[in-house]
């Protein structure tokens, strides 16, 4: 009887907690927004990403961005929301190759496909108050097509909260794949 007790006061405290931490989510998100945002696709570590508490951007930071154009090839329209990261900012200078978008010593390879933005090859700086955002990955649809963003379109600044590869790294090793 006493073990029926001791479980049920366990419920109890599980259910109330429960309640407590999703009206403290609504309450997050009535007054701070949308505070959790995941990636999926391949252009970035996939995870989940959480709003940056500070949200000055540096090179290399992390933006939930909106996109600028649309891209009838890739089933997007302009404001729709992409991850991508701080690669230039006002007043750097980049090149853009034939095959490459080049900054600060770094390459990002551009894919020549029909239906994509494309940018004239030449020499150019970042403008007032816009940025260029690169992820890392090659196949990323990013700033080598679309060119420099207006910060008024980054939405927030993320951190990778948590990873989705050490969990693909341990379903990977209880299930192996049975072609292998």
């Amino acid at each position: 009887m006493n073990f029926l007790k001791c479980e049920q006061k366990k419920l109890k405290v599980f259910m109330i907690g429960m309640f407590l931490l999703i009206g403290l989510a609504t309450l997050a998100k009535m007054f701070a927004g949308k505070l959790f945002y995941i990636n999926v696709t391949d252009s970035a570590p996939r995870g989940i990403y959480m709003v940056s508490l500070n949200q000055n951007l540096h090179y290399g930071d992390y933006v939930i961005v909106s996109l600028p154009v649309d891209v009838p090839k890739l089933h997007v329209e302009k404001g729709f929301l992409m991850l991508k990261q701080a690669r230039g900012f006002s007043g750097d200078e980049y090149t853009v190759f034939n095959d490459a978008l080049e900054i600060r010593g770094e390459a990002y390879k551009i894919f020549h496909q029909e239906g994509l933005p494309e940018l004239a090859v030449g020499e150019r700086k970042v403008p007032e108050g816009e940025m260029l955002l690169l992820n890392d990955m090659e196949l990323s649809f990013d700033s080598r097509y679309f060119g420099p963003i207006p910060k008024a379109l980054i939405v927030k600044k993320v951190d990778l909260f948590l990873p989705y590869e050490p969990f693909t790294c341990f379903i990977k090793a209880v299930m192996p794949n049975e072609n292998s």
